[in-house]
């Protein structure tokens, strides 16, 4: 009887964030975990995918030592190349950790715990290398465990980078234990200032000398360790006051928590110096990881803070004398705003941004959060024009009429190929920004071929949203050249969001102990013109658990106001920062973004997703929302009322910050969040407890209770989601019963009349003919 043979496939790709590597002190290290996201190795469309795409294979199928003076493979050859070799062929993994220049920083990549089976898949992360960094060296430690059964299997691991082979290795069980293989990434192949791509697949050869394949177990299998990384050494370039360097050395892989980092306004801050600083800030964040140490502040208050590094936004006519003297050439502050870099007294670096015209203060933050913009500023001095961001807005607005429509092509670059017989799946990772949610009107086409040669009865394609199946179709021989599988998102998935869409195929073949390789291997093709029309809901979902719903969408900030205090302080605006840091987390420019002031304020001004804060005593507008509050101020603001979800005790009222969604009571389809607190130390419980990426991340429901020890309450006020799809008919009928009733009556009177008129004229017609005939 002949060995039970596995099949094994592995494909697993890596983001590397830098280009160099380098052995540094424990405290020089920083360490960062990535989740791996596999995408799926797409051919051409050739059908012949396990037979001819050998013809494409022109590396040699031993990886170590490989020439890196050839020219990258595409991915089509990368699979050819797996595929047309023999992984008792590949070598043994090298097991000794390799020897690496010091370097003054070190960065790991961690991957998350991944267990990876099948025939052959393909997966792939990238990464991009950040300007500042000089990279000296770059490798992979990569921790594996095995299935026993693996023993009677020939399988290998091929390790690429950007499309180059740089190595592989066998598989091989060793008694349970953990394996490590490390793999060097030469320097040449690392792009600089750019995305790069590490790939790793792997596979079970499934065939004997005879060309006839074995038993097959679906035990086998290889997991990734999560103490697995990619390690880079590297040293930092000078930035020479470059704004092109932006946001180094602001926030950078050094800092990563924005330590020492000071935002300031003017204490005569403009709604508009607040609005760009608020934009700032939220760009900035977006580089913050564990936790968000950034101060936000008055100019008055910098010096307090003490900053290493400062942003400062300020309308010219409030700055000091010292920073107006920055300032060569005031006359163009009119209609431009103006970006300088430069050092404070103690030659730590500042970014100044200021103009005579609030707009343009906006414009030049939109500039600094679009890095196709900053890569062009090669100087310490940046002018903006007004109204240079309109071309973006505007193209941003047409974009957003064909939202949503993609092909495979587009996301994925081209079709996906599905290799081997059983189940095989592949993840296409959709490009949405985390404020994304499902609407009702989403469609899936898929364009699909495959083999001829599989056992139809059992074979059949599955698209799941995330984890939930939407759609299966059986394949059929009469379609094996050219099938589809359409539908429309059912509506259990409508609102919802997924990081990817997953296909599987499950490619049964009749007679499995004996098909010959390279003609009968199973294969499933999706063309790269597959459509996937899933457009974004227009509704707004009011929870924390999705948080940037609804003063986000598609990437941007959705008719964002904050609402502020008369008279801000520091504190107040720190607080907001915090607020505006957790919503704006790789947030892209270009969004809508308001500043008012409470007394400012108007209900007949007040069609936008709302953000305020600040005590019953400070801000007008917590006053006027009271009624609406789901924990309301008493008659003197000094506690909290209980209401049907929560007895306070007295003393427990007036010692809390609570954070509450709402409907807006101003506009249809708007939410406002409104973060009370009794006073000022209350409020500054919320600023402390925003900075920590944890406990930001443990909000939850619509409504949340804060004490001073960071304990918090959650509790569910709203029971459905919001959105502003047309009414239906019942609705249409209780929301106008007035006006239908009159519709009705005015319509019953009128056809009466109408029949009224009709017997007269037969009545007449019928007395003259009946005259007539007399």
């Amino acid at each position: 009887m002949r060995k039970s043979v596995m099949v094994l496939l592995l494909v697993f790709v890596l983001t590397l964030e830098s280009a160099g590597i380098v052995l540094a002190a424990p405290d020089e290290t920083d360490t960062q975990t990535v989740e791996a996201t596999p995408t799926p190795a797409p051919t051409d469309g050739t059908e012949e995918i396990a037979g001819d795409l050998g013809e494409a294979a022109a590396a040699e199928s031993e990886f170590a030592g490989v020439n890196l003076a050839d020219a990258a493979l595409t991915d089509e050859q990368i699979i050819s190349q797996v595929l047309d070799s023999n992984p008792e062929d590949a070598g043994e993994p090298n097991t000794i950790k390799p020897t690496v220049p010091n370097t003054s920083y070190t960065k790991d990549f961690n991957f998350t715990q991944t267990t990876l089976q099948g025939i052959f898949t393909n997966s792939e992360l990238y990464f991009e290398i950040p300007k500042y960094w000089d990279t000296k060296y770059v490798y992979a430690e990569i921790q594996y465990d095995v299935s026993q059964l693996i023993q009677s299997v020939a399988s290998s691991l091929t390790f690429s980078i950007n499309n180059v082979p740089i190595d592989s290795c066998r598989i091989a069980y060793k008694s349970g234990e953990t394996q490590v293989a490390y793999i060097e990434i030469p320097m040449e192949l690392i792009k600089d200032n750019d995305y790069n791509v590490f790939t790793i697949s792997a596979y079970a050869r499934l065939y004997d000398e005879e060309g006839c394949i074995d038993d097959f177990s679906g035990a086998n299998w290889l997991e990734i360790s999560d103490a697995s990384y990619i390690r880079c050494g590297y040293e930092v370039e000078d930035h020479n006051h470059l704004i092109s360097f932006y946001p180094y050395p602001f926030i950078s892989t050094m800092n990563e928590y924005g330590e020492n980092l000071s935002i300031a306004v003017s204490d005569q801050a403009t709604n508009g110096e607040v609005a760009a600083a608020m934009n700032i800030m939220a760009d900035l964040s977006t580089g913050t990881t564990d936790e968000n140490a950034i101060q936000f502040c008055l100019l008055s208050d910098l010096k307090a803070t003490k900053p290493e590094n400062s942003v400062i936004v300020s309308n010219y006519t409030n700055l000091s004398a010292e920073y107006k003297s920055w300032v060569k050439d005031p006359a163009i502050l009119d209609k431009n705003g103006v970006v300088i870099f430069g050092d404070d007294a103690n030659g730590n670096p500042v970014l100044l941004i200021t103009s005579n015209d609030d707009a343009c203060l906006l414009e030049a933050a939109y500039m600094l959060m679009d890095d196709d913009r900053v890569d062009q500023e090669k100087a310490s001095v940046a002018t903006v024009p007004k109204g240079s961001a309109d071309i973006a807005i505007n193209s941003t607005s047409l974009s957003q009429m064909v939202a949503g429509n993609y092909t495979v092509g587009d996301i994925v670059g081209n079709g996906l190929s599905f290799v081997g017989p059983f189940h095989n799946e592949q993840l296409i990772y959709l490009p949405f920004s985390e404020d994304y949610f499902l609407s009702d009107a989403g469609k899936v086409t898929l364009k699909f071929r495959y083999s001829d040669n599989l056992d139809f009865n059992r074979s059949l394609v599955t698209v799941y949203w995330g984890e939930i199946p939407v759609a299966s179709k059986k394949l059929t021989k009469e379609k094996a050249t050219g099938d589809e599988l359409i539908f429309t998102m059912p509506s259990d998935v409508v609102g919802t969001t997924a990081g990817a869409i997953k296909i599987s195929f499950d490619l049964e073949i009749q007679d499995l102990i004996c098909t010959p390789r390279q003609e009968q291997m199973p294969w499933a093709y999706i063309s790269e013109e597959s459509i996937l029309y899933l457009p974004a809901s227009t509704g707004i979902v009011l929870t924390f658990d999705l948080k940037p719903s609804p003063f986000r969408t598609d990437g941007k900030f959705n008719d964002l106001m904050l609402v502020l205090s008369d008279h801000p302080t520091t504190e107040e605006l720190n607080l907001y920062a915090q607020i505006i840091g957790m919503y704006g987390e790789g947030v892209d420019p270009y969004g809508t973004f308001y500043v008012k002031r409470a007394s400012e304020f108007s209900e007949s001004d007040s069609d936008y997703n709302i953000i305020t804060t600040g005590t019953y005593q400070n801000n007008s507008l917590l006053r006027n929302l009271n009624n609406y509050l789901y924990f309301a101020y008493e008659s003197n603001g000094r506690r909290f009322a209980s209401n049907e979800k929560l007895i306070l005790s007295d003393s427990y009222a007036g010692d809390i910050a609570i954070l509450q969604l709402l409907e807006s009571p101003y506009a249809s389809n708007r939410g406002v969040l409104a973060v009370t607190g009794i006073d000022e130390d209350t409020l500054s419980t919320v600023t402390e407890f925003m900075r920590d990426a944890k406990t930001r991340r443990s909000l939850s429901k619509d409504c949340v209770l804060i004490d001073q020890e960071f304990e918090t309450k959650a509790y569910r006020f709203i029971s459905t989601l919001m959105d502003n799809q047309e009414p239906t008919l019942a609705d249409g009928i209780m929301s106008n019963k007035q006006s239908l009733i009159f519709t009705v009556v005015a319509t019953s009177v009128m056809l009466m009349l109408l029949i009224a008129v009709v017997l007269v004229l037969i009545r007449i017609r019928m007395y003259h003919r009946n005259k007539d005939d007399e």
